[in-house]
């Protein structure tokens, strides 16, 4: 028998092969598109009888979250775009509200977790165990380790994979020449050092500290299922240090935990243990009297440290939180 949690344990390459194997069980014609490709299409499946030829486009979104009206909204403008019959999103969660609204106002068929085992169970009742099987045994490492997420990202410009198991974060390079395809692993993070991570509008932030702090950014093609991947290792990295506040500005990054300040610019850290920050307070500076975040750190004297930042009483009141004075 299917049943939902059987389904989120497949990385979301196998969930998309899954999908399409279940519309091609019901009748139609299915196509899966190149796990490259950006248009936002996973499967294409089309029908044809007696001259009748409908033909629509299927996204599988396997989250363990409810999938919102944005994402209903842009997925639906692909059947405009692409001149289809209809869009279909097949997700092992639920919609929100407004996404059924959205849903039902553009003729987008939604299924949602429940709906979509009881179809497996239907038209493929028999295969759940050996489908499960031979998809995990596809994604092991070589290290022995059992990958649960694969995404495709850029990070300095170079396209890699970010290949996700229980224990570290792997990117893994791809170069493909005219005769021949080599995979390679070009650098490995343990969970353990993952501070955090902070999506913004384009970008995917990790702050992470091995032998030293760093954030790296990245430009995931799903930014909320790959959040979502990291959440189901979060256990392995919860050792204590968990990110407060995060921001990029044009020096650097300014990181905020439980622990520590950090400001972060080109391989240069400056950092102040909370431990040792005496407050916060907001000061005015320059011809535009623009607020900026003032830190004191007390050790032998006090020190005082200036930021300009875009928001000076959120960092202020972040600060003040994570030292307990709120």
């Amino acid at each position: 028998m299917w049943e939902i949690n059987q389904l989120l344990n497949l990385v979301p390459y196998d969930f998309e092969r899954l999908v399409a194997h279940l519309f091609d069980k019901m009748g139609y014609n299915t196509r899966s598109t190149q796990q490259s490709r950006d248009g936002g299409v996973d499967i294409e499946i089309s029908i044809d009888n007696f001259g009748l030829s409908h033909r629509w486009l299927v996204q599988a979104k396997r989250y363990s979250g409810p999938v919102g009206v944005k994402e209903v909204r842009e997925y639906g403008s692909l059947s405009y775009r692409e001149n289809v019959d209809g869009v279909i999103i097949v997700t092992t969660s639920s919609f929100t509200g407004e996404g059924r609204k959205e849903g039902a106002k553009h003729n987008i068929k939604l299924i949602e977790g429940p709906l979509l085992t009881e179809m497996l169970n239907h038209y493929c009742p028999d295969e759940g165990e050996s489908f499960h099987r031979k998809g995990r045994g596809v994604d092991v490492l070589e290290t022995g380790e059992e990958v649960f997420g694969r995404h495709s990202a850029t990070i300095e410009g170079d396209r890699i994979w970010l290949v996700l198991t229980k224990k570290h974060m792997y990117f893994e390079k791809i170069t493909i020449t005219l005769f021949s395809k080599k995979k390679e692993l070009i650098r490995r993070i343990d969970a353990s050092s993952i501070i955090g991570l902070k999506q913004d509008t384009n970008l995917l932030y990790i702050v992470i500290d091995e032998k030293n702090p760093e954030v790296l950014a990245l430009s995931v093609r799903e930014p909320k299922n790959f959040a979502e991947n990291l959440e189901l290792f979060r256990p392995s990295f919860l050792r204590g240090e968990t990110l407060l506040k995060f921001e990029k500005e044009k020096k650097g990054c300014l990181v905020l935990t439980n622990r520590r300040f950090l400001m972060m610019d080109k391989g240069n850290t400056e950092i102040i243990r909370l431990k040792d920050i005496a407050g916060a307070e907001i000061e005015k500076q320059g011809i535009l009297h623009k607020d900026k975040l003032a830190i004191l750190e007390s050790k032998e004297s006090i020190t005082r440290h200036i930021y300009d930042v875009e928001n000076a009483s959120e960092w202020g009141e972040a600060i003040l939180k994570g030292l307990g004075k709120e």
